[in-house]
């Protein structure tokens, strides 16, 4: 019989997973300050760059897909070691690339690389924590998007003392750091192992096909899929910017200070509703935040300028949008048995963020054509999709009994 993770190895391997996730969220943010020195030495065009992304979104989507079919064969652990083994050697080949060609070679390497720390890192979370997994799902969002918000700060700072080149040796050494870490852990809650590897095999194609059938598991992809904003690396990273520079005729420093908004509200709001969600119904916590989610997106697209407003209200918006990803994952960890949970996730996660590109090319089409309040106000009604959708999800009860990162219940006892 599986021996269970003490309440010391919980907490480590919570850490460890948070850590490595602020890791990975740090190195995709810092590329926004690296790009115009990036685009300088390599002769990149704006153009450039977009293929550079998209190429990186599509690898890291498809790749997320494959882990259900890995995880019967490798230790979830080892496959989170090796996959930060590969974002660093991706940094590191970042910084050597010669050429523009070489930096699209570097960079799908390390998108590659940070494809298992969404589904696997989740997976593994949904196992050591299976009483409370909203709430630590949500700490762990969280923390990823303190990386987001301390990157561009960090990164500014950094190109002051040296090259973009150097940067990147240097955030090799922390992905280098997280994946040997993960090789002192072991796996827990993990599908059976045993037998061919044929006959793994099978499992894996066994776990996907049940996950295809689960109603739940695809309509909760499915409202991942229709939410326009709310997504790393999708419509609040890119297009906030612009609009409040070119359309409001903010400074440099003014953008900034609203973009910490955002970001703050990243941090926020995942935190707060996973936490409601680990207490109250998911299903219909998750319709509470889509719909203040529509709400905030409407208002946030009519607003015009006045700086203590606008801070406040995309602080807001970006908790309300940024909290759907982390209560959809506790759901998917519901609706899924230890065996079939990696499966469910590589779906999830292919599924999501494969729509990520439709939005932001549909957001920047109507942004040129009709405008920032036009675009918006056709984001809003995504989210009013998803809560239709999630009428047609089997309501699921939830344990009464909720424990705590230390292993104990709410009374103080230990959970065995």
């Amino acid at each position: 019989m599986e021996v269970e993770p003490s309440a010391h190895e919980k907490r480590a391997m919570l850490h460890l997973s948070n850590v490595s996730h602020a890791v990975n969220h740090f190195q995709n943010q810092m590329m926004t300050m690296l790009y115009p020195y990036i685009m300088a030495d390599l002769g990149m065009s704006y153009t450039a760059v977009g293929i550079l992304s998209a190429v990186c979104s599509v690898l890291n989507s498809v790749c997320q897909g494959a882990y259900g079919f890995l995880t019967p064969f490798f230790s979830r652990c080892k496959l989170l070691g090796f996959g930060n083994l590969g974002i660093a050697l991706g940094t590191l080949m970042s910084g050597l690339a010669p050429s523009y060609p070489a930096m699209i070679v570097a960079r799908g390497v390390a998108s590659v690389g940070s494809s298992a720390q969404h589904p696997v890192g989740y997976s593994i979370l949904a196992s050591y924590f299976p009483k409370n997994r909203g709430a630590v799902m949500a700490l762990n969002t969280s923390i990823s998007n303190v990386g987001t918000l301390v990157a561009t700060p960090l990164a500014t700072v950094l190109l002051l003392i040296m090259g973009w080149r150097q940067i990147f040796f240097v955030v090799t050494i922390a992905s280098v750091v997280m994946g040997l870490v993960y090789f002192l852990f072991r796996d827990y809650g993990v599908p059976n192992r045993s037998g061919s590897g044929r006959a793994r095999l099978v499992q894996g194609l066994g776990s996907y096909r049940r996950m295809l059938k689960s109603r739940n598991m695809m309509v909760i992809a499915c409202v991942f899929m229709v939410g326009g904003a709310g997504r790393d690396g999708g419509v609040n990273q890119i297009y906030f910017a612009p609009h409040l520079a070119n359309d409001f005729g903010y400074s440099k420093l003014t953008v900034g200070i609203l973009i910490t908004a955002i970001s703050a509200g990243g941090i926020l709001g995942p935190i707060v509703f996973g936490w409601l969600s680990d207490r109250f119904s998911r299903v219909r916590m998750l319709q509470v935040s889509l719909g203040l989610s529509c709400v905030g997106t409407l208002w946030v697209a009519h607003l015009g300028p006045g700086v203590a407003l606008l801070f406040t209200s995309l602080l807001l918006y970006s908790a309300f949008t940024s909290s759907r990803g982390t209560q959809t994952q506790a759901i998917v960890a519901d609706a899924a048995s230890n065996e079939d949970r990696d499966a469910a996730f590589s779906l999830y996660f292919l599924l999501g963020f494969l729509s990520q590109p439709f939005w932001v090319l549909v957001t920047g089409y109507l942004m040129d054509h009709a405008g920032f309040a036009t675009a918006l106000t056709v984001l809003s009604g995504t989210y009013i999709v998803g809560i239709f959708l999630l009428f047609l999800m089997k309501e699921e009860r939830y344990p009464d009994v909720v424990e705590r990162v230390d292993g104990t219940t709410p009374g103080g006892a230990r959970h065995s």
